[in-house]
């Protein structure tokens, strides 16, 4: 039974490949490197848990709540997906097709890589010469070679170490390029470099609620809180600033809470900070992990917090007939789960290989 599970994680992996394959052509081209997050048509969700037992479920809220809880605790809104597979990925625009920005994303700077994320930095926020370069870009499909000179800024109020501004020969717009090597030392040396306050806003909350109910299937759902004072959010989360920032790529958490992020001048739109069972807040802003230790209770506090403060909504992803996907997500996490309990020498190894949509 687990070489049939095997046999589905390898099914995902090989088109995965096939993907790649499809953009080995610009490797070591410097410009192309963002593409295959950029342009791919991503699935709109993509999990494999690997859990070694069991893990915690409910873990913020009490016994007497989690008696009640029926899985309509919250109304129900729906979000339309269409049917895309990995099968659909991997569409590279034309040379003509992409902006400057675009074709040429990648900068080296003072030692270190900065990639365009496509915000535009207004001229007013435009700050010292940092000196001019010339930019490097390939067109895929003509295999050809591009160039292009261009100056850089300083970005008012930010620091150089974490992004700076571009304006491309014969062009007035400025363009912003971030330093995704940039690791803070603490949670003030984040806020400060980055003058966080100043070019964040926070969207949407996310709610990640597992249980079981009384068939015994598994659910987890996402319950949807929006119009959240991002004052709260502040003084809740970021109060601490000499928190140390402590990611490692082996740092292992369960998120219980995703916030939604924009940063415009950056050209960030919603991606995350999110709170973890473990007590940590973790963010990809500079799309690399930032962890700071703000602890259980705090996490617990918050939770708690925008459960009884603000309306939720339990969201279910359907397609354009209004079929539910989330029913065909638990039957087959269900299944799995069944068919994939391997036990060697009294531990008990569950893998769950869920669907994608898109």
């Amino acid at each position: 039974m687990f070489n049939n599970i095997k046999k589905e994680i390898d099914k995902d992996f090989d088109k995965q490949k096939n993907y790649d394959t499809i953009l080995s052509k610009v490797e070591g081209v410097s410009s192309m490197k963002s593409f295959k997050f950029r342009y791919a048509l991503i699935p709109l969700c993509v999990i494999i848990i690997a859990t070694v037992g069991i893990s915690q479920v409910n873990f913020f809220k009490t016994k007497e709540q989690q008696i009640a809880y029926n899985g309509n605790q919250w109304p129900t809104k729906e979000i339309y997906a269409n049917n895309l597979t990995q099968d659909s990925i991997a569409i590279v625009p034309r040379w003509d097709d992409l902006t400057i920005c675009q074709q040429f994303s990648i900068v080296e700077y003072d030692g270190s890589t900065y990639d365009c994320k496509y915000g535009e930095v207004p001229a007013a926020n435009i700050g010292n010469n940092l000196g001019s370069t010339t930019l490097i870009g390939y067109d895929i499909y003509a295999e050809k070679t591009y160039t292009k000179n261009a100056s850089l800024y300083s970005i008012n109020s930010i620091s150089s170490k974490c992004a700076i501004a571009l304006q491309f020969e014969g062009t007035s717009e400025f363009y912003s390029y971030i330093n995704a090597y940039y690791k803070p030392s603490t949670l003030k040396d984040f806020i400060k470099d980055l003058n966080l306050r100043e070019i964040v806003s926070f969207g949407t909350i996310d709610y990640k609620y597992n249980y079981t109910d009384s068939e015994g299937n598994h659910h987890f759902d996402t319950i949807e809180f929006s119009d959240v004072d991002d004052e709260i959010i502040w003084s809740m989360l970021f109060s601490d600033t000499s928190l140390k920032n402590i990611h490692t790529d082996s740092l292992v958490y369960n998120t219980v809470i995703e916030i939604g992020v924009d940063i415009p001048i950056l050209g960030y739109k919603n991606i995350s900070c999110s709170l973890t069972e473990e007590g940590y807040l973790v963010t990809n802003i500079l799309d690399t992990g930032k962890a700071f230790y703000i602890g259980k209770e705090k996490v617990e506090e918050f939770v708690n917090y925008i459960i009884n403060n603000y309306e939720g909504y339990r969201i279910v992803y359907v397609d354009s007939n209004g079929n539910n996907f989330d029913d065909e997500m638990i039957q087959n996490e269900n299944r799995l789960s069944e068919d994939s309990v391997v036990t060697v020498e009294n531990n008990v190894i569950e893998n769950v290989v869920s669907h994608s949509i898109n």
